[in-house]
């Protein structure tokens, strides 16, 4: 199974986008698309994130409170979120980078509001003029996280860097 992750797309939806779209409309399509998406960038593997929107200008993960991505207080460790974020981040991006153009993340600014006791959700999201800039741009993507009663309990940026494709 191929899962093109770091390029652009055909008229706004990648290969990447694309395949959500089949999987999705599938009984446990979701599930097999989660997978997929692990194998194409493993480190997301250590959070397993199942993905839950892959949409132009809207990405959602759930991260599962567990053992493996708790820190000594039991709480889900703060890193574990930011890697939500970052893959919520990236569904996005794949489902919004216009045709011709490619995209990286520069960094990361999060503010931890709460601990994070259940599941979280993890949110990013743009508005369609953050894309209607000529290349080089930078697209600022608002990160939000959520724990099952909907407390916010982490919010930030992730700002990518959007540049043609050589």
């Amino acid at each position: 199974m191929h899962l093109k992750l770091l390029s652009g797309n055909i008229d706004h939806m990648s290969s990447t986008h694309d395949m959500f779209r089949r999987f999705d409309a599938k009984p446990l399509g979701k599930k097999a698309f989660s997978v997929a998406f692990m194998l194409k960038a493993p480190y997301f593997a250590t959070v397993r994130p199942q993905v839950q929107v892959m949409e132009p200008h809207h990405g959602v993960v759930k991260i599962r409170k567990r053992r493996g991505v708790q820190n000594h207080i039991g709480t889900v460790h703060a890193i574990a979120v930011a890697n939500g974020m970052e893959a919520a981040m990236g569904l996005l991006c794949e489902a919004t980078t216009p045709k011709g153009m490619r995209w990286i993340p520069k960094g990361i600014a999060l503010d931890y509001s709460a601990k994070v006791t259940t599941d979280v959700r993890c949110e990013a999201r743009t508005e369609p003029a953050d894309w209607e800039k000529e290349p080089p741009f930078q697209v600022d993507v608002r990160c939000t996280a959520f724990i099952d009663d909907g407390t916010e309990v982490v919010s930030g940026i992730i700002p990518v860097w959007v540049t043609a494709k050589s």
